[in-house]
């Protein structure tokens, strides 16, 4: 009899484990399925609205920072788009307009997941503080450091503070060229200023004299008068800081009043566009500049993207902007498959808030020409480059990697 209650009591204990075990699995194939369900994607597209100037007097620059966003969306389409939706990279002009920009971004923070730029810096401080207000982050991907800090952390900077990326290249070009005495000159628009102020640090490291500036106004035509400013001080060094038309022109006309040494003049990044060299063309020769992008490199990515730009912009060379919102759109790509984001509306302020975090400190991010890692919303380790152009080619010089 003890044995049959043992027995029985045994079946009773295995039947009650089986309801239990039964009954867990099915407490939990609801919750399961309810985390596949958070997880899928609930747009048939993903729109990424880029604020940019594609009319007015830098629109050529909009139009090649337009143009990066749209190819890295066509590649990223080829590939199955991002967790497995298009991508649709939206260009909204405000034509270099700040209160354009305030109209525009004020629509905007009503639905975006994220919008890149604005451009240029006028624009982004009247528009992105909307933007930061509302809860919405923006990459602010061609601007200095300086004006992006102003909205961490609802802005990104694609570049580290400005007085420390800058002058270990221009300390390079003095010693290299062996220059002694500099003047700039520079043109009192954007982050132009400050990247001239950080020139300076790196020329007093190099032991060279600063000379006065000589001011480019904005809507100088004619440069005879500052050339003799400038050369009354008899500087063996010149560097430009103001925009890429006006270098051209300046330095034709130093040619032509007997300037030879054209490896002692160098040029910043900003001004790395067409005009310097459709304006400059052979005169340029030799001059030097700094930027951030290698067209030298040599890799399947890379030269993809080199040669589509140059069959959409009469063979001229990737300028040293052209792929910063072609690497935002991969970024936001990689935020929003690491971070499950949806695009679900009920979700917005959520998914925002998740592709801010990840983004201001992504970490290991393979950018088109390389990787770099952010720390509270900009990078401490891309390199800078030194080239002399020769043919309307630059030819690298020295590459400065930061400590």
């Amino acid at each position: 009899m003890k044995k049959i209650l043992s027995i029985l009591l045994l079946l009773l204990v295995s039947a009650s484990f089986i309801f239990a075990g039964g009954t867990q699995e099915a407490s939990d194939k609801p919750a399961m399925e309810k985390a596949e369900e958070s997880a899928k994607v609930m747009v048939d597209e993903w729109e990424i609205p880029f604020l940019n100037c594609l009319t007015g007097p830098i629109a050529s620059i909009g139009e090649y920072l337009e143009w990066g966003a749209e190819f890295a969306a066509e590649q990223i389409n080829a590939a199955g788009g991002i967790a497995g939706k298009p991508v649709k990279v939206i260009g909204v002009d405000t034509g270099m307009s700040p209160e354009k920009g305030t109209v525009e971004m004020s629509k905007l923070v009503e639905d975006a997941l994220v919008v890149m730029g604005p451009v240029p810096e006028p624009v982004i401080m009247a528009a992105v503080p909307i933007a930061a207000d509302e809860g919405v982050y923006s990459f602010t991907a061609t601007t200095s450091y300086e004006y992006a800090a102003k909205y961490f952390p609802w802005a990104i900077s694609w570049f580290s503070p400005t007085d420390e990326k800058l002058p270990p290249i221009v300390t390079a070009w003095a010693k290299k060229t062996g220059t002694k005495k500099v003047v700039q000159f520079v043109e009192n628009y954007g982050a132009w200023p400050g990247m001239a102020a950080a020139h300076v640090i790196g020329l007093e490291k190099a032991g060279v004299t600063v000379l006065d500036d000589v001011e480019v106004p904005q809507d100088a035509v004619a440069f005879g008068p500052l050339i003799v400013k400038a050369l009354a001080q008899n500087p063996d060094g010149i560097i430009f800081a103001c925009n890429a038309e006006k270098v051209a022109k300046i330095v034709i006309e130093l040619k032509n009043r007997g300037w030879a040494d054209m490896n002692k003049i160098l040029v910043f990044s900003s001004a790395d566009d067409a005009a310097l060299y459709t304006t400059g063309g052979d005169k340029i020769n030799g001059i030097m500049i700094y930027n951030y992008n290698d067209p030298a490199l040599d890799t399947p990515r890379w030269n993809a993207f080199r040669q589509g730009f140059k069959d959409d912009h009469d063979g001229m060379e990737p300028f040293s902007l052209s792929p910063n919102y072609y690497d935002a759109v991969y970024m936001i790509k990689r935020a929003i498959e690491e971070t499950g984001v949806t695009g679900d509306p009920k979700k917005l302020a959520e998914e925002r808030t998740k592709i801010r975090d990840y983004c201001n400190d992504i970490k290991n991010f393979e950018g088109l020409q390389y990787s770099w890692t952010n720390k509270g919303g900009y990078p401490a380790d891309k390199p800078l480059f030194l080239f002399e152009i020769e043919g309307g080619k630059k030819v690298l010089v020295a590459k400065i990697v930061p400590e």
